[in-house]
């Protein structure tokens, strides 16, 4: 597995437990009326930094692709 792979693999693990534990506390903050706003900053950014990984991902399989196909 390349360096890239696995980076991206921790990053889109990393981001759904941050969003896990931010939807979490909207949960919870829902009953007792605490400010959501940075439970929503951080639930936005966690969805932005997956779909950034999963770009890496995608990247990382189109290259392994024409790697293949220039040594085939």
């Amino acid at each position: 597995m390349s360096s890239a792979l696995s980076t991206a693999i921790t990053g889109l693990s990393s981001a759904v437990a941050r969003a896990t534990q931010s939807a979490g506390n909207i949960v919870k903050a829902s009953s007792t009326g605490k400010n959501l706003d940075g439970d929503l900053v951080n639930l936005k950014v966690a969805s932005t930094d997956y779909a950034a990984n999963a770009v890496v991902i995608k990247k990382e399989e189109k290259m392994q692709k024409a790697l293949l196909d220039i040594l085939a």
